[in-house]
């Protein structure tokens, strides 16, 4: 074990990295679900703008659809803690990002989602540096 760790957290510590890593994933995925399930409202009706899917833009239509399927694997994914499941996280993640910034015109800017992506994929670095830098050697 590095020396600068055991001075940071002494065994017995009760601090348990992974866990906390776990509890963050698994609370990723419930909100994506919640993300999934909604835009899933959009496409059946009741939360579409107006009561009518059809009547949006095409690419907002396709954006919906792309998003209703892939926030509800990712979650899945998570939930699971496969590796599988953060790559599609992060790939729905980053196109929502590129959505909002990039084609803004169409999609609207919208700097609270895009801050909520960039917050959660930097606590994910975060909580994964720090598990991996206190995982004992095996």
């Amino acid at each position: 074990m590095d020396p600068r760790t055991e001075d940071a957290l002494p065994r017995g510590s009760g601090f348990d990295a992974r866990l906390l890593l776990v509890i963050y994933v698994r609370a990723l995925s419930a909100i994506f679900i919640l993300s999934g399930l909604q835009r899933w409202g959009v496409i059946l009706g009741p939360l579409a703008p107006g009561g009518d899917f059809l009547g949006l833009p095409g690419q907002v239509m396709v954006a919906t659809v792309f998003f209703s399927v892939f926030d509800l694997v990712a979650a899945v994914g998570l939930w699971l803690l496969a590796s599988w499941g953060t790559v599609v996280w992060l790939i729905s993640a980053l196109t929502e990002v590129v959505l909002h910034t990039v084609f803004r015109d169409t999609f609207g800017l919208d700097l609270t989602l895009v801050g909520f992506h960039a917050a959660t994929v930097f606590i994910y670095a975060a909580l994964t540096a720090l598990y991996e830098r206190l995982k004992p050697d095996v």
